[in-house]
């Protein structure tokens, strides 16, 4: 009983600390000391109705000057990848639920969708309305932020979203798919530090279907990654690889950046052989199970 009541304890003074950050200045306190340096979060529905509600995208991190969110009609029509065609955009995740997509894929579909790394999303249970005024959207974030409070971790991801979620809706509103794209490949260009410069990167395409290795060069460039080389060739693979030179950690921010655009776990190995003869920190080679 005594063990209970600490634990209780705990986790209410965690909450209030949490909830303190969030109301009480906790955007610049989040922007000094989050781990997560750039970050695209998506909030979407895990329903389908004929009222598909809206699709809302967050930009935030400590590296972010200006944390942003962007909301798009949930009936925007899209192209989504691995043959799947055109979809509503409120009807994708319900869609990927159904097909019992796993979360990596899941977070591909919406990178190569929206042209950058997607790090996450949150589902709501139910579309949200564009004079919805957010409530729905905090009410879900105080839900997952309490779930992580009661697994001792710390809900930076809910509480840099908490202060995007008192702006009026209408005033991140984007007319397109195409502005999305634009604004979020505009904010996320970022520097890079002298040693990340030596970080490049070689992408080569292995499958018969043309343009992939472009594909993700153009998606990892927004990022701030170098990409050195891309061409295709006649050595087909059926699984996707990142090869790199396992000695140099300070490259390994890229890991997560590539991830994010493949559809299942990408297998990565070390090899000097192979990075000396493309002249690049890492080597992509896209396989058959990245279309």
């Amino acid at each position: 009983m005594k063990k209970f009541s600490v634990r209780l304890l705990v986790i209410c003074l965690a909450f209030l600390v949490s909830g303190c950050l969030v109301w009480f200045g906790g955007l610049a306190f989040l922007q000094k000391y989050t781990p997560y340096q750039d970050e695209v979060v998506i909030l979407t529905s895990s329903t389908i109705t004929d009222d598909k509600g809206t699709f809302t995208i967050a930009h935030i991190g400590s590296e972010v000057p200006q944390p942003s969110l962007l909301i798009l009609p949930g009936k925007t029509m899209v192209t989504v990848p691995d043959g799947y065609g055109e979809y509503e955009l409120g009807a994708i995740l319900p869609l990927l639920n159904l097909e019992g997509k796993t979360e990596v894929y899941k977070r591909a579909v919406f990178s190569r969708i929206l042209g950058v790394p997607v790090s996450a999303f949150f589902a709501l249970p139910e579309p949200v309305a564009a004079s919805d005024d957010f409530v729905q959207l905090r009410r879900v974030l105080r839900q997952t932020a309490l779930t992580k409070l009661k697994q001792f971790e710390l809900p930076w991801q809910e509480a840099a979203l908490f202060p995007l979620l008192q702006l009026n809706p209408a005033d991140a509103q984007a007319t397109s798919l195409a502005e999305a794209q634009f604004r979020l490949q505009a904010a996320l260009v970022r520097l890079v530090s002298r040693s990340e410069l030596a970080c490049t990167l070689a992408i080569v395409n292995t499958t018969e279907e043309s343009g992939l290795a472009h594909q993700l060069a153009t998606v990892l460039e927004q990022s701030g990654v170098r990409v050195v080389r891309t061409t295709d060739t006649a050595e087909l693979r059926e699984q996707s690889q990142l090869i790199s030179d396992a000695s140099r950690s300070e490259c390994a921010w890229i890991v997560p950046l590539v991830q994010a655009w493949f559809f299942t776990p990408l297998e990565q190995k070390p090899s000097s052989e192979v990075t000396n003869e493309y002249r690049a920190w890492g080597v992509v080679f896209i396989g058959a199970d990245a279309h």
